[in-house]
């Protein structure tokens, strides 16, 4: 019998192992019990964490996989019109299209804040069809 794999969380089967992990990595030298490394036990959540990674490495960053990462850092200096804000909505929609196919995107934001020199960006999208899920980041530029 045939399993719908895009309607199931295959790695969520055992709820003892993780599967990935959370960042930014926590100081577990602080008070000796917290672990450095927070594991990720659901599919959804480390689909949340992979998104966040990616779009903080540049693209040509990774040397054997020059075509992973975005390009948004490489548009820090670039100037704060409405032109910038469509090509960084335009490059994040063609990202998760390209590497996140279990992801369906839903909407995405780009937020100027002139006055303060921020770009807020909020990416909405479901995994495995039912969850809602929600990514925010800033831009200082």
């Amino acid at each position: 019998m045939a399993i719908k794999v895009g309607n199931i969380a295959a790695f969520d089967q055992n709820p003892n192992i993780g599967i990935g992990l959370s960042i930014p990595f926590q100081n577990g030298a602080s008070n000796g019990n917290d672990p450095v490394f927070a594991t990720n036990y659901t599919t959804p959540l480390q689909i949340k964490y992979n998104l966040i990674n990616y779009f903080l490495t540049r693209k040509g960053e990774r040397v054997f996989n020059p075509s992973f990462g975005s390009i948004i850092n490489d548009l820090v200096f670039e100037p704060n019109d409405p032109s910038l804000i469509e090509v960084i909505q335009k490059s994040i929609e063609e990202d998760i299209q390209s590497f996140f196919p279990v992801i369906k995107l839903k909407k995405v934001s780009v937020i100027p804040d002139f006055d303060n020199h921020i770009i807020t960006s909020q990416i909405f999208y479901s995994v495995f069809s039912s969850l809602n899920e929600e990514v925010e980041f800033n831009i200082p530029l």
